[in-house]
């Protein structure tokens, strides 16, 4: 019997991200993945929070019927997933993170909010609105991103995990990322892999953010061999 993984997706994201990844973990593990609240084509009315999330990954983990799951988390994703781990759920195998952005305080949050709105985003960046719109509907993608918005000020006024919070977690957590992202820093990567009690830091030689511009490869091996499958 092989394993199983759950994947968790980035934010102005879903679950589709995964495709590619999806098709070369079925060799390893059996693959999970679902979309979070206010990722998708129907309007969401409620604030959206770390909370939210992690109640999301609870829901859906209490559902399944492995014993153990793994839990590979993109960006958003990962932050999601250790947030998850906080609470040390029983079914809860390793976790690995790609991408995480950490370091999240009222400046870093409030750098993140500002290119978070629509109209300035369809005027600078057009091709990525259409992108949005195809995943969330004409209308719908500004309320995922204002909902998005509204996360990220949160993790910067108190809604993220602190230091003590880390400290205590005793999953095993790979935090990995890419050595050319310009969104997450390996300063305060590393950091937080010095915090967690099991934490590892590595860094995938070459790769950007975007997750599609990733060696799928390298990422498989990184995941697999993390789980003590090779």
């Amino acid at each position: 019997m092989k394993p199983t993984i759950l994947l968790l997706h980035g934010a102005l994201n879903t679950s589709d991200q995964f495709s590619l990844l999806i098709e070369k973990l079925e060799r390893f593990f059996d693959v999970y993945t679902f979309d979070f609240s206010g990722h998708s084509q129907e309007l969401y009315e409620d604030v959206l929070d770390m909370s939210v999330l992690v109640r999301d990954i609870a829901i859906y983990m209490d559902r399944m019927d492995s014993e153990t799951c793994h839990i590979f988390g993109y960006s958003m994703g990962g932050y999601a997933a250790v947030s998850y781990a906080k609470s040390q759920p029983k079914k809860l195998g390793n976790i690995i993170t790609l991408g995480t952005k950490w370091d999240w305080n009222p400046t870093s949050s409030a750098k993140e909010v500002a290119m978070l709105d629509p109209k300035i985003m369809a005027e600078k960046v057009p091709s990525y609105v259409v992108k949005l719109q195809a995943m969330f509907g004409e209308k719908n993608w500004m309320d995922v991103v204002r909902i998005t918005a509204v996360l990220m000020h949160d993790l910067g006024h108190g809604g993220g995990l602190l230091e003590d919070d880390l400290r205590k977690i005793e999953t095993d957590v790979l935090i990995l990322r890419g050595s050319e992202d310009k969104m997450v820093t390996a300063e305060s990567s590393m950091e937080v892999g010095g915090w967690l009690k099991n934490g590892t830091y590595e860094e995938i030689d070459g790769a950007p953010h975007p997750l599609e511009k990733v060696d799928m490869d390298v990422l498989v091996g990184e995941i697999v061999g993390f789980c003590g499958l090779i």
